[in-house]
């Protein structure tokens, strides 16, 4: 997701640089207000004396900064929930994905008892093929934690409270997404306004579109 925000922000840029370098660029290079606007939401307009182009750069460095907060503190809370997973969990040391993060905060243990994520599986095994052992036993066996993966809370609570934790992350990371749409939004919101203002830009027209749920910004130049 932050992949596709951030390579649609670059095409932004991209567009705005081919689109506002002046013919006379190779004499004299100058940066054209567009392309200022495009790079730092707000700066164009000032640079034409419009002076609630400091707004919008303000809202830029909030942004970033909270930005740079919630990411920071994702990371933070990440290895905290791992320390914490292999302290009273007892996981092995290593890298895990998201969805064992998921079934480790909620199941008490990944063994056959009551509780048991594999439990769970031979459960689920059991009631798809009632009549079928081997389709059960391969069933439990591609779906059933290893040993070396395996893992045992020393109790309920502290098992509630990793998942508290790894909710936080969740939440830290929606918001990510969140503020960074909103980012991109403010890059396009001041540049398609400086293209209202400047009137030699009046044969562009901006329009969006969605590519595979991707918002895409596109500028279309009549010649």
């Amino acid at each position: 997701m932050f992949r596709s925000k951030r390579l649609t922000l670059i095409c932004l840029l991209s567009l705005a640089i081919v689109l506002t370098i002046q013919p006379s660029a190779a004499k004299s290079f100058r940066i054209n207000p567009l392309l200022k606007s495009a790079l730092i939401p707000g700066w164009g307009q000032v640079s034409i004396d419009r002076n609630y182009g400091y707004a919008m750069m303000t809202t830029e460095v909030l942004f970033w900064s909270t930005l740079f907060y919630h990411n920071t503190e994702q990371k933070l809370k990440d290895k905290e929930s791992y320390e914490f997973a292999l302290k009273f969990a007892h996981i092995n040391p290593d890298s895990y994905s998201s969805q064992y993060y998921r079934d480790l905060a909620k199941y008490n243990s990944s063994g056959l008892e009551a509780g048991g994520y594999n439990a769970m599986v031979r459960q689920t095994a059991i009631n798809l093929y009632p009549d079928n052992y081997a389709m059960q036993q391969a069933y439990f066996d591609e779906n059933s934690i290893p040993d070396e993966m395996a893992w045992s809370w020393d109790s309920y609570q502290l098992r509630k409270e990793f998942s508290t934790t790894r909710k936080e992350i969740l939440e830290l990371k929606d918001r990510a997404q969140l503020i960074t749409g909103l980012l991109i939004a403010n890059h396009v919101l001041s540049s398609i306004d400086m293209l209202r203002l400047k009137k030699h830009w009046q044969n562009v027209h901006p329009s969006f579109t969605l590519y595979k749920d991707t918002p895409i910004f596109n500028l279309t130049v009549e010649f």
